[in-house]
């Protein structure tokens, strides 16, 4: 009997895999469709997905993927116009100075432009080849559950053939309609769409129309046809979101020969006139939905299941890869009975505010002008509700059972070891190889201490009997000697940066987020009594 059932081969599901995987938990992961859509949806992975990426062992694999992405130009730009021949360029240099539209914040990692449908067949692979149960082709067409277990019925979708299978966990990653979800009964928390499109996927060659003109989105605001053009590799292939009414028209109304006709005057180009090659199509719109919870009993949800937004800002999968990270430790530490089953209950308090926020924030991006902070005299309440990318997508803070203490807010400015935020990055040094912060931590909980050799040693045997690793950041020339699990900070700036003295250190959860400080209440005497608090195997502490 697997531990994890994953219902959802995309983007979230397949992250879900490979977390549970680098944490040691089985799972079998079942798709309905035989293979992943070819119609584009995310093409940017945030700093902060890259930094998961990075720390499970595929952000090599998925920054090989970026490289391929574009055949021509670079990512970003955004225009405006008529068609794309006429079309002329955004001011940008408000956002690309500041690093506002991908995050400043410092990371071992970047922003990286790989399009989901490069990406998911690389995560797919990967999962195959470290022994994961991958079924696609396979439908959950029926579950129950009960207070030890999920029982999961499956179909073959190439057979007709049913099977049933036991899991002591359902992970729903099955998108935005998400049966699993209505099955639950779980409502969710709406907003009305403003904009219908059809999600034109289409080759294209329009290499010398866009040459040196490049772009990431280009909104189109003819007499004829409305929408907005995205790129995916600059040269031949492209996406259309086509305008339309749901008060006049519906999908049906819009046969291939009409969007090839109207993706013709969309694009504007005569001379020489594209031939067009319809690839995929779909419809969606910007309605919002957060679901009211996130556990029902056994069955947690996570992506589209949980949050489903416009894709203004990015944010969409990207929250999605934050949530499956959050809820794999979790998992793990319960089914290995290192904590009781309600550690599953901080899941819902970290994220869904999250799921929340993301839902409003690419709501308030939906006014082209407001996506790229540009302000025109239509859009200035929705530009001053925004946040920025960095302090959407890494800076925020947890409050939950799972974090020492109460939090105060849901993001901060700096990262500088706040309880419940991401630790922050510093590139050290061990035995002359360079390495983050942030690779110190996972797959289990880390002590992060700031040096000082009497305090390092009182950590040290307080960590013994705790499935806790420690390691020491020893400032500039300091004596490295004294224990292997010391690291250089060359430049001594750990200290400061988190704002504890040389004596001080941070507990740090498996998915790099800070647990606890010495300066609130964690010391070597309390190190064992904090940590079971933040498991929840006792009373919260403090």
């Amino acid at each position: 009997m697997p531990s994890v059932l994953i219902v959802g081969g995309g983007l979230v599901g397949l992250t879900a895999a490979l977390c549970l995987e680098y944490h040691g938990v089985d799972y079998v992961l079942v798709e309905r469709d035989a293979e992943p859509t070819v119609l584009p949806r995310s093409r940017g992975m945030h700093t902060r997905a890259v930094e998961i990426f990075r720390q499970i062992g595929v952000e090599d694999a998925v920054q090989a993927a970026s490289a391929s992405a574009l055949k021509m130009g670079r990512f970003g730009g955004a225009r405006t116009g008529r068609s794309i021949a006429d079309s002329e360029a955004l001011d940008l240099r408000h956002v690309l100075a500041t690093g506002a539209m991908v995050g400043a914040d410092e990371s071992p990692s970047a922003f990286c432009f790989c399009p989901q449908v490069l990406l998911e067949p690389v995560l797919r692979e990967i999962a195959e080849q470290r022994g994961g149960d991958i079924r696609f082709a396979t439908e959950l067409t029926a579950f129950t559950q009960d207070d030890d277990r999920v029982t999961a019925t499956l179909t073959d979708r190439s057979t007709g053939r049913t099977s049933t299978l036991y899991a002591d966990y359902l992970l729903a990653a099955d998108g935005a309609g998400s049966p699993i979800r209505t099955a639950l009964g779980i409502t969710s928390t709406t907003r009305p769409a403003t904009h219908h499109y059809l999600n034109l996927y289409f080759r294209a060659d329009l290499t010398e129309l866009v040459r040196d003109r490049t772009f990431s989105q280009c909104e189109i605001t003819g007499p004829e046809v409305s929408g907005l053009f995205l790129a995916k590799n600059n040269t031949d292939e492209w996406s259309f979101h086509l305008a339309y009414d749901p008060e006049r028209e519906s999908p049906a109304d819009y046969p291939d020969e009409r969007c090839t006709a109207l993706l013709r005057t969309a694009i504007g180009a005569d001379d020489p006139r594209p031939r067009i090659e319809l690839l995929a199509r779909g419809a969606w719109d910007t309605g919002t939905a957060v679901a009211d919870a996130y556990r029902g009993g056994r069955v947690l949800l996570a992506g589209d299941a949980a949050h489903r937004h416009a894709p203004w800002g990015g944010f969409g999968a990207n929250t999605g890869i934050a949530d499956v990270h959050n809820l794999a430790w979790k998992l793990a530490a319960v089914l290995r009975a290192e904590a009781p089953d309600t550690l599953l209950d901080t899941y819902e308090p970290e994220r869904r505010p999250r799921g929340l926020l993301v839902a409003e924030q690419a709501w308030l991006r939906t006014d082209f002008r407001a996506r790229y902070a540009i302000r025109t005299p239509d859009n200035g309440d929705a530009l001053d509700r925004q946040r920025g990318t960095g302090e959407i997508m890494t800076r925020y803070r947890y409050a939950s059972a799972a974090v020492h203490g109460a939090p105060a807010g849901d993001s901060v400015d700096l990262l500088a070891g706040q309880t419940g935020t991401r630790t922050p990055h510093l590139w050290l040094d061990r035995d002359g190889s360079r390495l983050s912060t942030l690779d110190l931590c996972g797959p289990g909980f880390t002590l992060l201490t700031c040096g000082d050799a009497p305090a390092d040693a009182a950590w040290s045997d307080a960590a013994k009997a705790l499935p806790v690793t420690v390691h020491h950041i020893v400032a500039g020339e300091a004596d490295l000697e004294r224990t292997a699990s010391a690291v250089r900070d060359t430049e001594g700036a750990w200290t400061t940066l988190v704002g504890l003295p040389p004596q001080g250190a941070l507990l740090v959860r498996p998915d790099g987020f800070v647990a606890a400080r010495s300066d609130e209440g964690l010391t070597p005497e309390t190190l064992d009594e904090i940590w079971r608090s933040v498991m929840g195997l006792c009373t919260q502490v403090g």
